[in-house]
């Protein structure tokens, strides 16, 4: 499970900004791909101002499964695999 932080445009020039950092740092450290003590002032200060935070739930592998087709009788007449 990921996590993100989502905040307007604006939002994000003013932490730049305040932060004294670029809008991409900004990002970066809303998409959680930096950890550093300034990264969580970041999203701490995101959070406080409007900022939504995001759970991403990666369902993909519940989607990659056997399926098996069969005929009126019961038999296995095929087999499908969703990869």
């Amino acid at each position: 499970m990921r996590q993100k932080i989502e905040l307007n445009a604006a939002g994000k020039a003013m932490l730049a900004k305040t932060f004294k950092v670029s809008v991409q740092n900004v990002s970066q450290a809303l998409l959680f791909r930096r950890n550093s003590e300034q990264a969580r002032k970041i999203r701490e200060a995101a959070l406080i101002n409007g900022g939504n935070l995001v759970q991403i739930i990666d369902v993909t592998n519940e989607l990659k499964r056997t399926v098996k087709v069969l005929d009126s009788h019961g038999n296995v007449t095929g087999v499908v695999t969703n990869k």
